[in-house]
């Protein structure tokens, strides 16, 4: 039983529309996944090996997902300024990855990319948001680009 372990929780993503301004948390979010890192392999093997040998491409993240309680007029959700209006403006906005408890920071650049919202007729109004980095980003302030 590992007693290093941390919770999830807590995890907060904010946006800052157009890169300027503050950080602003978005409401009523649900699971969190910062996004994901990863590097596309290549198969460098020559006829002169007898086993296989790879390369790894450029530094790649995934497109952010996360579900949330979908509230229209809250101003971190409605077309307004909030994600409706990112995707409606492609605003490249500034995004933060933040868990308190373990310190975690990780800042990027992105645009709302997917807004999905469900209204079942026996559930809570809700949407799935997908957000798409681009550019360099920091983890805990060191710059990756």
């Amino acid at each position: 039983m590992s007693v290093n372990a941390l919770s999830g929780h807590g995890m907060i993503i904010s946006r800052k529309k157009g890169g300027t301004g503050s950080f602003i948390a978005i409401a009523e979010l649900g699971d969190v996944t910062p996004p994901e890192l990863s590097r596309n392999e290549f198969d460098a093997t020559t006829q002169a090996e007898d086993i296989d040998s790879y390369v790894l491409g450029v530094l790649r993240r995934s497109a952010v997902q996360f579900p949330m309680n979908f509230i229209p007029s809250n101003a971190t959700h409605d077309h307004l300024t909030g994600l409706y209006g990112g995707i409606i403006d492609k605003t490249m906005d500034a995004w933060q990855f933040q868990h308190a408890d373990s310190g975690f920071l990780m800042v990027c650049s992105g645009q709302v990319q997917k807004v999905t919202v469900k209204a079942p007729v026996d559930g809570k109004l809700a949407a799935d948001v997908t957000v798409r980095m681009s550019g360099g980003f920091t983890i805990n302030g060191v710059i990756v680009d």
